[in-house]
């Protein structure tokens, strides 16, 4: 799916699909069709769960380039697709979920750099929201509190959050995303990073992963470079829970 528009939250989409190869000597087609044809495909914005709807493998490159098979014939071949698309209303978050499992998992970074951090006097400094690569139904942002947040402020350390962002607004209701995640501070002099990596999941309600005790200041001050920060966070989505669907 393409455009800038998303699906309204209340509702999914799911799709079914078949590809088509044409065989030019044969005059007809070479179908194919996911093997698992009872796992929907359930799009949310113009992501579809589960990675992009396709095959890894499609067809033999040997086959497909021998111009005595057919599908390749004065260097032209053609394809084609058969989608069916239905549009479903999400029935509540006390009904069936649906998990998707992402086949085609892929990490992606997100780099963040503070300049000037020995002049930082603030509570709190917020990255600008970002995705996790084509994953448009939820957005990220990266929270720094040089003083601590919480249980941890004034006692000598920095704190950092990570947040799915406005999950009322991007993400649907009811639903859970599973990720791997890795926050680090460069070590811009030596390239020994300080860094968290763990499992983690995200609700609507439980929209924050809170590491209190990061990093010390000092810890942190030695790996800075002509006074600027750099932290990376990488994410990888494995996984969503969402609510079952019902036909409007």
């Amino acid at each position: 799916m393409c455009g800038d528009k998303g699906i309204d939250p209340k509702f999914f989409v799911i799709v079914d699909y078949k590809f088509f190869l044409l065989n030019g000597h044969e005059k007809n087609y070479l179908v194919f069709e996911d093997a698992n044809k009872n796992m929907k495909k359930y799009c949310i914005f113009q992501t579809i769960i589960g990675g992009l709807a396709g095959f890894d493998q499609f067809i033999p490159l040997e086959d497909f380039s021998d111009a005595s098979d057919g599908y390749l014939i004065n260097d032209t071949c053609e394809f084609g697709v058969d989608l069916f698309v239905s549009k479903k209303k999400r029935r509540g978050a006390t009904e069936e979920f649906v998990c998707g499992h992402i086949t085609n998992t892929v990490m992606y970074k997100y780099v963040w750099m503070i300049r000037n951090f020995s002049k930082l006097n603030v509570e709190r400094l917020c990255s600008k929201p970002f995705t996790a690569g084509d994953q448009k139904y939820c957005m990220w942002r990266l929270h720094l509190y040089p003083k601590g947040r919480g249980r941890a402020k004034g006692i000598g350390f920095h704190s950092f959050v990570l947040e799915l962002y406005k999950p009322h607004t991007y993400f649907p209701d009811g639903a859970t995303v599973f990720v791997r995640y890795t926050i680090r501070v460069v070590d811009q002099i030596h390239g020994e990073h300080h860094y968290r990596t763990d499992l983690a999941m995200f609700t609507t309600s439980e929209s924050l992963l809170i590491l209190w005790t990061f990093i010390t200041p000092t810890a942190n001050a030695r790996l800075l470079k002509y006074d600027s920060c750099i932290y990376e966070v990488e994410i990888t989505i494995l996984g969503l829970l969402i609510p079952q669907f019902s036909t409007p």
